[in-house]
């Protein structure tokens, strides 16, 4: 295709068959958005004599085909600053021929769509812009051509837009009254990354600082639409409960991670998430197959003392306290104290003491047992109990009965013929044992005396038997014919009595109490008789 125009130089002929202008590519990167100069001629043919005629916006055919050039390729322009330039390449950037014949390209100036899809660029991805041009040959003909301006991508780095995350966990979270305390934490990282094909991955590490690791930190796949800008991660911490018992109520410790997201193009972003770990009570605890007892004795071994180990995995619990709980009618006292106790070491001992009042046991029999059961309740730091069972048995002693007599004497006076004589006294005992049976009990001590002569055995044994004891006196009761004893004449005799209780033992009986009885004569009036027939009488007293 020909076309022709006037200029003041003279007439210029067509476009065709005019290769001289050669289509120029050159590179860029895709932040470079400002102003830079493209020497366009120089590949181009054409000698010296050339010069850059017309700039336009590349919208026409390939000047392969040199079938069509944009009419404004026609006419020279004569701006030679960009200020004073209308002229824009295809996607917008301003354009102008310079004063030594370049091209001016003013990349600040391009459309808002096409500096996104630039800043979209990943590493090793390209886009273009391109504009035309036209050169004026010595013998005024113009050559036309396209060039391309390529702008490679650069890589863009990953961005984080919140600061630090933070998460909570709580030991023995189903049990504390909380509804928002819970074993584990979770939360979303959002990042942006302008490179649209960019695909990224999320790596964690936990801080060189942190003390502990109570639980485990664990990282989703990242989530990523293609070709769009936002991406996340969730995290996830899971506390080990087991691991975290040491805590005492409300303590708490912290363990941060750094989770990094990276685009595999050497460009990454960090972000630290903090956990909180807060621990509960833990009670303290005993060993319930360990046996606390002990044995104590009425008159004999009245203290018992002994220990029992606790243990609490609240390691900062430092200030355990013992209370004991003594059953009624218990017959001693027991005191229980805290020992062996230090922070940080899971552990500590009870030491405990039983006193038994003595005096108190004194009504248990020979071998009978009591059985007092005290309860020892720890106390940790925070009102958590454990209880511990000490059970002490009491052995009774065998008390001595106690006998006591009003009267150990029993006098009586001899009679007239078979009268019968008596005499009783009270007496009284006691026993500190209360289920002892006492019995009192006398023997004759034969010792029967007569001041006159000697008793002959039998009567001797007849007044001997009319001795007899219960359980409130003593009595004596005998019809034996005592005329015979002159007046001021006594009989004499006694009997140790004594209480026994049932226990067997050596002291089963009291001390002996002797009742002596006396028997004393009286003046009897003679008694005078006759037989009939005889003059003769006889007397008898």
């Amino acid at each position: 295709m020909a076309s022709t125009t006037t200029t003041s130089g003279g007439t210029v002929t067509s476009f065709s068959n005019t290769p001289q202008a050669k289509d120029d590519v050159f590179t860029t990167t895709e932040n470079l958005l400002g102003v830079m100069y493209w020497d366009v001629m120089s590949n181009d043919l054409g000698g010296n004599a050339k010069t850059l005629w017309s700039l336009d916006n590349a919208d026409s055919l390939s000047t392969a085909t040199k079938a069509y050039a944009p009419a404004d390729l026609l006419t020279q322009d004569t701006a030679r600053a960009e200020a004073m330039s209308s002229d824009t390449s295809k996607n917008g950037a301003k354009i102008w021929i310079t004063p030594d014949g370049k091209v001016g390209y003013d990349a600040a100036t391009f459309s808002s769509d096409f500096k996104a899809q630039l800043q979209s660029l990943a590493a090793g991805e390209v886009l273009t812009d391109s504009f035309t041009y036209a050169i004026r040959l010595g013998n005024g003909t113009l050559s036309w051509a396209t060039a391309t301006v390529q702008f490679s991508g650069v890589n863009d780095g990953v961005t984080i837009s919140l600061g630090a995350q933070a998460g909570t966990v709580t030991e023995d979270a189903a049990t504390t009254a909380s509804a928002t305390d819970s074993l584990t934490a979770s939360g979303t990282i959002v990042f942006t990354d302008v490179d649209l094909s960019d695909t990224h991955m999320a790596t964690f590490t936990p801080v060189a600082g942190n003390a502990t690791h109570l639980g485990t930190f664990v990282l989703s796949p990242v989530s990523e639409a293609a070709n769009a800008a936002d991406g996340s991660v969730q995290w996830t911490y899971n506390l080990s409960n087991v691991a975290a018992q040491y805590l005492a109520q409300g303590q708490t410790v912290t363990e941060t991670y750094v989770v990094t997201i990276s685009d595999g193009h050497g460009s990454s972003a960090t972000q630290n998430v903090t956990i909180t770990i807060t621990g509960t009570n833990d009670g303290p605890t005993v060993t319930a197959a360990e046996v606390e007892s002990a044995a104590v004795t009425e008159d004999g071994t009245t203290l018992a003392s002994g220990s029992f180990a606790f243990g609490d995995v609240d390691l900062a619990d430092d200030a355990h306290v013992a209370s004991v709980s003594t059953p009624s009618g218990a017959l001693g006292t027991l005191v229980a104290t805290v020992s062996d106790e230090s922070t940080g070491d899971a552990a500590g001992s009870v030491g405990w003491t039983y006193t038994l009042n003595n005096s108190a046991a004194q009504y248990l029999a020979e071998g009978q047992t009591k059985t007092e059961v005290f309860t020892v309740t720890l106390t940790d730091d925070f009102g958590a109990t454990v209880t511990k069972a000490v059970t002490i048995t009491l052995t009774g002693t065998n008390d001595q009965p106690t006998l006591s007599i009003d009267d150990t004497t029993g006098a009586m006076t001899e009679g007239n013929g078979a009268a019968t004589l008596s005499d009783s006294g009270a007496l009284s005992f006691a026993d500190l044992d209360s289920n002892d049976i006492v019995t009192v009990s006398q023997t004759a001590n034969n010792d029967i005396a007569w001041s006159g002569g000697t008793l002959g055995a039998a009567q001797a044994a007849a007044l001997v038997a009319g001795f007899s004891v219960d359980q409130t006196s003593w009595n004596y009761s005998s019809s034996e014919n005592l005329d015979f004893l002159s007046a001021g004449e006594t009989i004499s005799f006694s009997y140790t009595v004594v209480a026994s209780d049932d226990s067997g033992t050596g002291n089963a009986s009291s001390a002996a109490q002797t009742v002596t009885i006396t028997l004393t004569g009286t003046n009897d009036a003679p008694v005078l008789s006759f037989e009939t027939g005889n003059d003769a009488g006889a007397v008898q007293e």
